[in-house]
């Protein structure tokens, strides 16, 4: 196992904050890019403070009903991706009896642009099979997500690419390995993957793992270019 100074920017240890509603927040990062598990106790709600960064997000248990600008939508957990460019608000509640836990990136790169959808809102873009797991994909026009089950004994063979690759275990375990670092990940664990950083993922465990996978650019799904108009952050 390579030492604990080179894992860190690829496998964060996450920084923990409890606030006074009850919202705890483990949050992960590397360069300009957080990734945020929020765990929100029925009746609290969050709030998005910095409005200079954008925002991705899907719920990944429970409900939340979440108001990004003037719309509002009930999210249901992996279904729903809200997509936030900078300087438009973002707010959440939880309105159910029962936690929820929110998984939210956060991004800010110079010469960036962080155009979002109409209405704020994706649903799956497809589902199907790849390199023997089931995957569920949702596409904006700066990020692709990628839903995916790695079956005991399945295994993404080491590859490299020029996407920026980020990844988080939504349930079971799975080992990961960026250049020459490995380690498995378990429920809200997070890898940070820069383009061209050789990768790898395993299964060796008999149990199903899921892990949401991110690609920034979109890497399996181009999006053309959209008019100047639509480009602006």
């Amino acid at each position: 196992m390579t030492a604990p100074t080179r894992e860190r920017p690829y496998f964060p240890a996450p920084d923990v904050v409890r606030h006074d509603n009850g919202v705890r927040v483990e949050s992960y990062r590397r360069d300009g890019t957080e990734v945020r598990l929020s765990f929100i106790p029925p009746g609290a709600a969050v709030t998005g403070r910095d409005l200079t960064r954008a925002r991705v997000g899907m719920t990944v248990r429970g409900d939340l009903s979440v108001t990004v600008g003037e719309v509002t939508k009930a999210m249901r957990p992996e279904h729903d991706v809200y997509v936030v460019p900078p300087q438009v608000a973002l707010s959440a509640v939880n309105p159910s009896e029962r936690e929820t836990v929110l998984l939210d990136i956060t991004r800010g790169k110079p010469g960036e642009n962080y155009p979002a959808p109409d209405g704020y809102f994706l649903e799956p873009l497809e589902s199907r099979k790849f390199v023997k797991m089931d995957v569920t994909f949702f596409l904006a026009d700066w990020i692709e997500l990628m839903i995916a089950d790695i079956p005991g004994g399945g295994q993404m063979p080491y590859h490299k690419h020029s996407h920026e690759q980020i990844g988080i275990c939504l349930e079971g375990r799975y080992d990961m390995t960026v250049e020459e670092t490995s380690h498995e990940l378990r429920f809200g664990g997070t890898y940070f993957c820069a383009g061209q950083e050789g990768h790898s993922a395993e299964n060796p465990h008999s149990g199903m793992a899921r892990s949401l996978n991110i690609f920034i650019p979109p890497r399996y799904h181009r999006v053309p270019k959209q008019d100047e108009g639509r480009e602006a952050s």
